[in-house]
């Protein structure tokens, strides 16, 4: 590629340098190794004791040549299957193309080349075991015994036809006198006569080691050779006797004699002939007896003997050669083998760089480098492939701006979306049409309880359980209505979600998303109307209290007069009378001023006046109601903790100091109906302020009985009370007050544990309260 830095290229000739040293030292190393496994073989071998030295040098030489080759290839074979293994070990780019490339190469040539190798072993371990069975060796031992006992046979038989013509010979002379020690001329005739009577080859007889001789022969081609039994030609001639064997001869020795005359073998036996035939006789001459061996039974022995000999030297040499023949045939298997790898290495050297140069490319480019540019050698189809590649990158680079400013848009519109999602007090909850929750902003996690990570990407079904069914069956209807194309019109519905001081009513409306045909899903809005609702509650409460202090107030005040009118006029009654009047008209006074000051409370609940705020020292107002119950209720213990930093800030002193009087009055009550255990009762006032929230928080608790959930739930609301004698308008009036002056009351309480009041008003700060 053109974008790519070349890694820095060493001068050639150091490069070059480099690589005949490692040659040389390679070399070096084999030619070590080949002399020290020569020499160590030949000195240990027991086979060099029976081969001449040439031939056993060249033989181990040749036998650690092949295991030399064999060593080179198994290295090489390893080093590239280790090379390949151990880049995909490092997980370099096309190691697994390169692994699968050489392996099917492999599996493709090692099952034939292992049938070739294991028929191949199979049959030069059968063809050595033939060559050299005992049976070869007791076959060859015994056909050249045949030929040396022929051999002994024709020399036993030309010794005893010596004999036997010696002692003929040796008889006539008896019976004829010598003449000077010259051969008698009967014996040329004698003898001819019993060469042909004997089918003798030749017959010669010495008067004397230097005399001449005399020679009967066969002139004629027999078809048969005597005795022998074999066709054969005669020899032209057959040579005197050496001197040296007729010497021994003439000194009384059997001497038999074999000597390659003409194309044969001549069995020459000499034997003494004694005058009169006599063993203890002078000897007179030397007769011998001549046995031709014809040239085809010559070469024949010859034969066996050459194969017997070399059998003999051959036979210690069966397992060396047959380990050499099992190297050559391993060597073959893994050249066979290292061809194979050698061509799957090639072949996915030639697929992986050019798919290397692509992956290159293809990271710059995910990189954000759309300059890159793949070089193209070739005219393949990986060429079609890099040329395709490149103008694609070109194609990105043209559009690579119109997507940024695209992509940048819809970033800024997400990013407003997500914020005003995240902002606004409503909760939403969007839907695909698969049923997957895609959007859970912060309110609805808040209102349902569910964090956004448990609801997105999950479906609707999984995360609204329990008390969130009934949305759950509201959004199943909109996304069946939306998958069967029929119109859902939107509808609020409230929901009640919550039990306790937990309880919320929410208002819900479904949407389905349609663009054209096109389903989206659904969008479901949540509103929190609880304070709505209670605001409405308090408002309807007023009106009735107004009402009802406006029908009941009027004729209040003519009943307790009328009443006290007749207590004045009728007052001279004495008696169970007049006993009986006064009693009637002061329980109707009585009940005439409780009412009164029923309807008071109504009136007040009703026609609240308005806070008129001004700066005011929050502690000194309840300084003021405290030291009041410290003195009328002196048997509760009392915690007065003021923080004396609080700032002097805006409050109705009044209100505020009426707020606390309707706390305690609730503390004393619950307080008073534990008045017989034997827990120390116990009252604690506490203010703070928090700074970082510019708030003053009033803390008003007692250790008493404690609230249920369903009472917490209620407590706040006007009429509604768990004393006997109660308006339940006390908390309600205190709701109003800290309503109007923008705080919050908070309620913690539980059955056995107290109740703990929260006020919690907020601050413009004027100062300290010690400043003041």
């Amino acid at each position: 590629m053109e974008t790519e830095d070349q890694d820095p290229i060493e001068p050639l000739d150091y490069r070059e340098r480099r690589k005949r040293k490692r040659e040389l030292l390679v070399i070096a190393l084999l030619s070590a190794l080949f002399i020290g496994l020569t020499l160590a073989e030949f000195q240990l071998t027991k086979i060099s004791s029976t081969l001449p030295f040439v031939n056993s040098i060249f033989f181990f030489g040749l036998l650690n040549v092949n295991i030399i080759l064999l060593v080179a290839l198994v290295w090489l074979i390893f080093r590239n299957i280790g090379k390949v293994f151990l880049e995909r070990r490092r997980k370099v780019l096309g190691s697994r193309l390169k692994t699968k490339l050489v392996i099917a190469f492999l599996a493709f040539s090692i099952i034939p080349t292992l049938m070739l190798f294991i028929i191949s072993a199979m049959y030069i371990n059968s063809s050595f075991d033939k060559w050299f069975s005992l049976k070869i060796q007791n076959t060859l031992q015994a056909s050249l015994e045949i030929t040396r006992t022929y051999y002994r046979n024709t020399d036993q038989t030309a010794l005893h036809f010596a004999q036997h013509l010696a002692s003929g010979i040796g008889r006539r002379i008896t019976e004829a006198p010598q003449e000077n020690l010259k051969i008698p001329t009967w014996v040329e005739g004698y003898l001819q006569s019993q060469r042909e009577l004997l089918a003798l080859d030749a017959v010669e007889f010495y008067i004397d080691p230097l005399e001449e001789r005399v020679l009967a022969r066969r002139e004629e081609v027999p078809v048969t050779a005597g005795a022998t039994g074999i066709a054969a030609e005669l020899p032209m001639n057959y040579p005197r006797l050496p001197l040296d064997l007729l010497e021994r001869a003439f000194s009384g020795e059997r001497v038999p004699w074999v000597q390659h005359v003409g194309n044969g073998d001549l069995i020459r036996c000499l034997m003494p002939v004694r005058l009169g035939g006599q063993a203890t006789a002078p000897i007179v001459g030397v007769v011998t007896v001549n046995f031709y061996i014809p040239i085809s039974l010559v070469n024949k022995v010859d034969e066996i003997a050459s194969v017997f000999d070399d059998y003999k030297e051959t036979n210690p040499l069966k397992y060396p050669m047959k380990t050499t023949y099992f190297v050559i045939l391993v060597m073959i298997t893994l050249v066979i083998i290292f061809v194979a790898i050698w061509i799957g290495l090639y072949l996915a050297r030639e697929l992986t760089v050019p798919v290397e140069r692509l992956v290159k490319g293809a990271a710059e480019i995910g990189a954000g480098n759309l300059d890159v540019k793949v070089t193209v050698t070739g005219h393949d189809e990986i060429a079609v492939l890099i040329s395709s590649f490149n103008q694609m990158t070109r194609d990105l680079r043209d559009n690579r701006e119109r997507l940024s400013q695209a992509s940048a848009d819809l970033e800024r519109r997400r990013l407003q979306l997500e914020a005003v999602l995240a902002n606004i007090g409503a909760g939403v909850i969007a839907v695909d049409s698969s049923g997957l929750i895609t959007t859970f902003n912060p309110a609805v996690s808040k209102l349902l309880k569910i964090d956004a990570d448990r609801a997105i990407r999950h479906a609707y079904s999984e995360v609204l359980k329990g008390e969130l069914e009934s949305l759950a069956e509201l959004i199943g209807r909109a996304l069946a209505a939306a998958q069967e194309n029929v119109p859902f019109l939107p509808d609020m519905t409230q929901w009640n979600f919550g039990s306790g001081e937990n309880n919320k009513v929410l208002s819900v409306i479904a949407t389905t998303l349609r663009e054209s045909d096109a389903h989206w899903g659904v969008v479901v809005v949540i509103d929190d109307m609880t304070h709505l609702i209670k605001g409405q509650r308090e408002m309807a409460w007023r009106e009735v209290a107004r009402r009802i202090a406006h029908e009941i107030k009027n004729p209040l005040t003519p009943i307790k007069l009328s009443a006290q009118r007749l207590q004045r006029r009728l007052g001279h009654y004495k008696g169970m009378e007049g006993a009986l009047l006064q009693e009637c008209t002061e329980t109707i006074i009585k009940h005439t001023d409780e009412l009164k000051e029923m309807v008071n409370e109504f009136s007040s609940f009703a026609r609240l006046p308005e806070a008129t705020p001004v700066p005011n020292d929050i502690n000194a107002a309840l300084a003021e109601v405290i030291a009041l119950y410290q003195q009328a209720h002196s048997q509760i213990a009392y915690r007065v903790e003021l923080e004396p930093k609080i700032p002097i800030f805006d409050f109705d002193r009044e209100q505020m100091k009426r707020v606390a009087i309707n706390l305690l009055d609730n503390a004393m009550a619950a307080l008073n109906s534990m008045a017989h255990s034997k827990v120390q009762r116990q009252v604690r006032i506490a203010t703070h302020f928090n700074e970082i929230l510019q708030m003053v928080v009033v803390e008003v608790a007692d250790n008493g009985p404690g609230m249920t959930d369903e009472v917490k739930a209620r407590v706040f609301e006007p009429y509604f009370s768990t004393k006997a004698e109660g308006t339940g308008l006390g908390l309600a009036i205190v709701k109003r007050i800290v309503n109007d002056h923008d705080g919050f009351i908070r309620v913690h309480s539980g059955p056995g544990e107290g109740t703990r009041f929260l006020i919690e008003l907020p601050v413009v700060a004027r100062g300290s309260a010690q400043e003041s």
